[in-house]
């Protein structure tokens, strides 16, 4: 049961990554990155299997709904799953503030390798704007995110019951 409810909020998460955010958004130059804040909060509440799984499925469906590049999505979710995984046993139920901010510096982690992955691949921009413009907003939202997923995952993981 907790494994479907898994897969239709991911499922409504892409829906709203790529119908709603951008008609609501189609003014600014940023969205709010959804997939890539499950990747990390899953990543680091639930460890290494599930956040790299997460990462590749999440990736994947970006890349082919959404990006112009194939792998500018998967790359650099695969490469932060795998980094945040190392601190899954770190973080507990009350530390919220934590994955605000692990995904505000994951937001701006990936932001900078998908930067260089476009530079690599020929793109002209500027860096400084590019941060401003793409990451600042993005690093907040998706942070703010984050919270309402550590809340939301943890109350769904099975607790054990100690016996004393």
């Amino acid at each position: 049961m907790r494994t479907a409810v898994y897969i239709l909020l991911g499922v409504f998460t892409v829906l709203f990554q790529v119908d709603v955010i951008p008609s609501f958004l189609s003014q600014t130059s940023w969205q709010p990155d959804l997939i890539l804040t499950w990747v990390m909060v899953v990543a680091l509440l639930k460890g290494r299997y599930w956040g790299v799984l997460v990462a590749a499925v999440g990736g994947l469906t970006q890349d082919i709904i959404v990006s112009n590049v194939f792998g500018l999505h998967l790359f650099p979710y695969l490469i932060i799953a795998y980094v945040f995984s190392m601190a899954n046993h770190s973080i507990f139920e009350e530390q919220w503030y934590y994955t605000f901010l692990w995904t505000a510096a994951g937001t701006v982690a990936v932001s900078i390798m998908q930067m260089v992955m476009l530079i690599l691949g020929g793109e002209v921009m500027s860096y400084g704007i590019y941060l401003w413009t793409h990451c600042w907003p993005v690093l907040w939202i998706n942070g703010l995110f984050g919270i309402v997923l550590h809340e939301l995952i943890w109350h769904m993981t099975e607790k054990d019951e100690y016996i004393w």
